[in-house]
């Protein structure tokens, strides 16, 4: 069994969410999600970012209030499997604002929000990654 990562290096190890982590960078939480946990992050993959214009990117990326928002609405405190999930309706995310969990069945998975839960229960040393099709907006 391979060592399990923090977070971070385990989301840079993924390769798949690469957006978020430069997000990450940019408001200065690379440290926090590094050491601190356990959290539970829903991480929009790549391809969730491929219908925004570049410019809409590079403009939340300016507005640090509003990116730290949005990445905000992705995380949970402590750590939920989707066994966990299965017993919930909503989860209070860091930003306080609640996330919506519905059982996804014709995919036989969860939706977090609009979202749907794509690969799950990606172990990490301070918490849990589910990888997520699109971006949570709050």
């Amino acid at each position: 069994m391979a060592e399990l990562k923090n977070l971070i290096d385990t989301a840079r190890e993924k390769g798949a969410f690469s957006t978020l982590i430069k997000a990450a960078e940019v408001l200065g939480l690379i440290d926090k999600y590094s050491k601190e946990g356990p959290y539970t992050v829903f991480a929009p993959v790549e391809s969730a970012f491929e219908t925004i214009p570049a410019e809409v990117i590079d403009e939340s990326f300016e507005d640090h209030p509003y990116l730290l928002g949005i990445i905000n609405y992705h995380i949970v405190k402590g750590k939920y499997t989707t066994a966990d999930l299965k017993d919930l309706t909503s989860l209070e995310t860091v930003s306080g604002k609640a996330l919506k969990i519905t059982s996804d069945a014709t995919k036989g998975g969860f939706r977090i929000d609009t979202a749907r839960i794509i690969e799950a229960d990606i172990e990490c040393t301070n918490g849990i990654i589910h990888a997520i099709d699109e971006i949570l907006i709050p």
